[in-house]
């Protein structure tokens, strides 16, 4: 892949980045500051392979399909496709959110977290995925994105791309690229060489950006901003819900009860589809177990649980245990085993799961890693309402504590 064309002159922090593309990596992660420059390398890269190998399809996906269009595709994808080849080369085809390139190349735009956008983009095969913000997308979502990466071009070698502004240590990203351990197991990864990250900074792009961004806006952020989108630094986010939560409330496997007063499991719907079991003694709490899926049938889902021996209580064998299932849910509540209508009383579970976090009675299991990668960065927008992104596990874990605390719902 040629750039030496003069319409884009990388600086040397993105040339150092492009150097990635020759590594032999297959997962490329850019993380940083705000207006950094990731999104524009990576896009630029999506270009070229488009112009480059004449047929190929390349999906660039965010979490929500309207910030995908809105910030890549029209303040980024057409602006650089006009510089590079030319707005008579290509057609955007507005419907179906894609880039129809002359020589046969497409460009596809897409949210994960859009039900009726997945199944369109997911129906193809690709030789580049880009995942734009990846720290708002679920680890399982992109796990059923990986499969599509099979598109055979020759002199193409596929890849997958990744940016975004870190997020807590406990997020996916970080322990897959900077840690290099599963995501789900913690174990190390098999392969770890081929999973490269490199960090750029607003610094880095001062060329680019206005001469007071950097000092009158990023520098004048409170601490945990401007960490996060100035120095590119993976920390909790500001107004984070369970600001309580501390590390010794993670218990290794051997140091969970084996034996639990009763059991009761949360369970979300939607294209995140998550179940969270936990067990009591007293008024304590253990999260036992977690369980996710991606755009899977609910039915499909109970049936893997099921396999699992999910909904068996650890105390007495004979007793299904109560799952307190998201009541927007309808009939798909009848699907679940044990399932009943959860309580949806958002901030009266919050201020009860804080409680029993300050009374030392809240434990989370190791297993827990769905848990564990939304609690940190479950948090409050500036207008004190909850950011919905990535809190699938959290509202799960809140059905299964909050609702016994109101129902006390027994299933034989």
């Amino acid at each position: 892949m040629l750039l030496s064309d003069k319409v884009f002159l990388p600086t040397r922090v993105q040339r150092e980045a492009l150097k990635l593309l020759k590594s032999g990596a297959k997962h490329i992660l850019l993380f940083g500051g705000s207006r950094s420059g990731k999104t524009t390398i990576l896009v630029i890269v999506i270009i070229f392979r488009a112009i480059r190998y004449a047929g190929s399809r390349h999906l660039i996906c965010r979490l929500r399909t309207k910030d995908a269009r809105s910030s890549v595709l029209h303040e980024t994808l057409v602006p650089w496709l006009d510089k590079i080849v030319g707005n008579a080369r290509y057609k955007l085809v507005v419907h179906d959110n894609y880039i129809k390139m002359w020589n046969g190349s497409e460009i596809w735009i897409g949210g994960l977290g859009d039900k009726e956008q997945v199944d369109k983009i997911l129906g193809h095969e690709y030789n580049t995925i880009y995942f734009n913000e990846v720290s708002q997308i679920s680890y399982a979502a992109v796990n059923v994105a990986y499969s599509r990466l099979a598109m055979h071009v020759p002199g193409c070698r596929n890849l997958f791309l990744y940016d975004c502004n870190p997020a807590s240590p406990m997020h996916w990203a970080y322990k897959v690229f900077i840690r290099k351990i599963e995501a789900r197991t913690d174990t190390p990864l098999v392969k770890p060489d081929l999973y490269v990250s490199m960090v750029l900074n607003p610094a880095d792009n001062a060329g680019n950006l206005a001469e007071d961004y950097i000092s009158d806006i990023l520098d004048t952020m409170p601490e945990k901003q401007r960490a996060r989108f100035r120095d590119g630094l993976w920390v909790k986010a500001d107004g984070v819900v369970y600001e309580k939560f501390r590390e010794e409330m993670i218990l290794p496997q051997d140091r969970i009860p084996e034996q639990f007063d009763f059991v009761t499991a949360g369970q979300d719907f939607g294209l995140n589809i998550t179940n969270v079991k936990v067990g009591w003694i007293g008024n304590s709490v253990y999260l036992i177990a977690d369980y996710g899926a991606y755009n899977m049938p609910t039915r499909t889902f109970n049936e893997e649980l099921t396999d699992l021996g999910w909904y068996r209580n650890d105390k007495n064998e004979a007793d299904l245990f109560p799952t307190y299932c998201d009541p927007a849910g309808g009939e798909r509540i009848q699907e679940i085993t044990g399932g009943v209508k959860a309580n949806n009383s958002v901030d009266s579970g919050i201020d009860y799961i804080c409680a029993l976090m300050e009374r030392n009675r809240f434990f989370v299991s190791v297993k827990c890693t769905g848990v564990l990668q939304e609690i940190a960065d479950y948090a409050r927008d500036e207008g004190n309402q909850i950011v919905k992104v990535n809190d699938h596990y959290m509202d799960a874990m809140r059905y299964a504590i909050f609702s016994h605390v109101q129902y006390g719902v027994v299933c034989n």
